[in-house]
């Protein structure tokens, strides 16, 4: 178990989900208003604190081990064994696993001075990174106004939004948690030892997937997390990512340990985005209805109108042979206008959809460009006639409509198939072409406007998206919305 100040220092840390621990430990230290350092397995310090001064100021070797074999233990008695061990002794017992931490006063001596000093000294095993150990150490004595020891510095750097814990698999028990417990929940650090509190506690409906997603991870990982969310004593919702790490003894019995972090914060901010992003979209289809309203309405009929006068001017200068032809041809001209002032209108949000629903809308959509002869598109559907929410029918027609217009525009492809379905879970839409493909690993995923739009329509509803392509292999689009998002 990590000692007072180590808990306080590596794991009461609001995590950075999008980096791994490495980066974030790495962001730790570099933060660290105290003397810290983090060492390999090799015993070698591979980042530092800027307040990390000692060893830069005492040693020309950069690994380190000249350093650690001028520390001594401090002992009362100068005959005492103990004096006779160095730091670098104390760190080989961490590195080869007879020892997991320790807290022990060292003396660094130099031809001109000797520095006594307080050493923190444990090792990490974060999820999914390498064997780290991270040392701390205070100078004895410090004689500045600020001399506050590095336990109450450290843990006013850091917070109290991450608790460290330990448990086992039976019942769900947790054997330890640290202090931090009773702040992120508000219950009594014996009330989380009860069997089964982690489960009594979570959200009904995250409880199934969060035990069937714990039940099988410890089957076949070491290290893995889960964010869920956690009714707290005075009944408000906290969001909790739990990264958790899994021991097998020699007996084989399971034990567990980790970190739980208060991600709430984060999660707020993210639908505050997702809020502002679903306004976005929402407005952008509002004033798509209200152009192809206008298109419609006032400029589709207003041509009509022209076209039928020229008709009738036509008929007049029937005698009139070159004066008619050209009525004729502005006739035409008309005509081809009101058709593409049409076609635009449908783009850009087309009446098939509210009124006959999805598949007739995809359907329409697939005929209208096989008639063009630009793509001859196979459409398939299963499941419909259903009755859908209009949020999940327009997302996954605007999918369908950039799907077939990126193959078009970009693919080269001489045709392509849709296939609509629906079952009781999710609305799924396969679009696929035989064109000239792409690598998927390209810039293209990430900045192409037609995947952001998708990608963005897909996260407002909780939706995925996989893309599959290769040169010269075609590619296809896999997207499934589901039908019921959790609140």
């Amino acid at each position: 178990m990590f000692s007072s100040v180590i808990k306080q220092t590596a794991n009461q840390i609001e995590l950075d989900t999008n980096n791994p621990p490495e980066d974030f430990l790495r962001a730790i230290v570099d933060a660290c208003v105290s003397n810290v350092a983090v060492l390999d397995e090799s015993g070698s310090i591979i980042y530092a604190s800027k307040a990390w001064s000692l060893f830069e100021r005492n040693s020309e070797d950069k690994n380190g081990t000249a350093y650690f074999e001028n520390c001594r233990r401090s002992t009362p008695v100068e005959s005492d064994e103990d004096s006779k061990i160095t730091l670098a002794d104390d760190i080989h017992d961490i590195l080869f696993g007879t020892e997991k931490e320790f807290h022990r006063q060292y003396c660094f001596t130099s031809l001109t001075e000797q520095r006594p000093f307080r050493m923190h000294a444990a090792r990490l095993n974060l999820p999914g990174s390498s064997f780290r150990i991270l040392i701390t150490h205070e100078e004895l004595p410090s004689g500045r106004a600020d001399s506050r020891n590095s336990k109450e510095r450290l843990i006013e750097l850091l917070g109290t939004k991450i608790l460290t814990w330990e448990g086992e698999v039976e019942g769900q028990r947790f054997n330890y948690v640290s202090e931090q417990a009773v702040k992120m929940l508000g219950y009594p650090v014996a009330e989380w030892y009860e069997p089964n509190f982690l489960v009594r506690h979570i959200h009904d409906e995250d409880l199934f997937w969060v035990l069937a997603a714990y039940q099988k991870q410890i089957r076949i990982k070491q290290h893995f997390d889960l964010t869920f969310r956690m009714w707290a004593s005075d009944g408000s919702l906290v969001w909790v990512q739990n990264l958790i790490s899994v021991d097998t003894d020699s007996d084989e019995i399971t034990k567990l340990h980790g970190f739980m972090i208060d991600v709430s914060e984060r999660k707020r901010a993210e639908e505050a985005l997702k809020d502002v992003g679903g306004r976005l979209i929402a407005a952008q289809e509002e004033e798509r209805r209200r152009v192809a309203r206008e298109l419609h309405d006032d400029f589709n009929q207003r041509l009509a109108v022209l076209s039928i006068e020229l008709d009738q001017l036509g008929q007049k200068l029937q005698r009139q042979v070159p004066l008619h032809r050209t009525v004729q041809r502005l006739q035409t001209q008309a005509q081809e206008i009101a058709a593409e002032l049409h076609q635009l209108s449908y783009k850009l949000h087309p009446s098939k959809l509210d009124h006959l629903g999805l598949a007739p809308a995809v359907r329409s959509l697939c005929s209208e460009l096989t008639d063009s002869k630009k793509l001859k598109v196979e459409f398939h559907q299963s499941g419909f006639p259903a009755t859908l929410d209009k949020d999940v029918t327009l997302c996954v027609f605007r999918i369908a409509q950039e799907g077939l217009r990126n193959c078009v525009k970009h693919s080269g492809a001489e045709s392509a198939r849709v296939v609509l379905t629906k079952n009781r879970n999710a609305v799924r839409l396969v679009v696929s072409d035989n064109g000239c493909g792409f690598n998927t690993k390209t810039a293209l995923m990430e900045k192409g406007l037609g995947f952001i739009s998708m990608k963005e329509r897909l996260h407002l509803l909780g939706g995925e998206m996989s893309v599959y392509s290769r040169p010269l292999r075609g590619t296809r689009i896999e997207v499934s919305v589901p039908l019921k998002t959790q609140a």
